[in-house]
Formats: C-alpha cells, sequence, structure tokens
C-alpha cells in the first residue's frame, strides 16, 4: 500500500514538473514572437533625421583669426 501511493506521489511530481517546464517554455516562445513581430513592425530607423555629432561638428564653419 506504501509503495503505491510513493509511487502515486512520484508520478504527479514528475507530471507537475513537466506541466511546469511547458508552461516556461511556451511563455518564453511566446515573448520571443512577441518580440520578433514589434520589431519587424520597425524596419526604417526610429530617427530619419539623426545625424552624428562627428559630422555635425565637421560642418560648422569656424570663424578665421
Amino acid at each position: 500500500m506504501q509503495k503505491d501511493l510513493d509511487k502515486l506521489r512520484r508520478s504527479k511530481r514528475r507530471l507537475r514538473r513537466i506541466l511546469a517546464v511547458l508552461a516556461i517554455s511556451s511563455v518564453a516562445a511566446l515573448i520571443v514572437v512577441g518580440v520578433r513581430s514589434c520589431s519587424n513592425q520597425y524596419q526604417e530607423p526610429y530617427n530619419k533625421e539623426y545625424r552624428p555629432l562627428d559630422s555635425e561638428t565637421q560642418k560648422v564653419v569656424r570663424p578665421k583669426n
């Protein structure tokens, strides 16, 4: 009787672990799919008028002494 009870408890624990792993992996997969679909929407640069500071400082006209 005790062996059957221990076996039942072990199988329940194993089932819970498997379900927990499946739940965590499915949540992770949904997050990855969500991030990928979100990044596919933004193919264009966020700020089209961005100019690096290095190129801006080269264009500045400096006064001659």
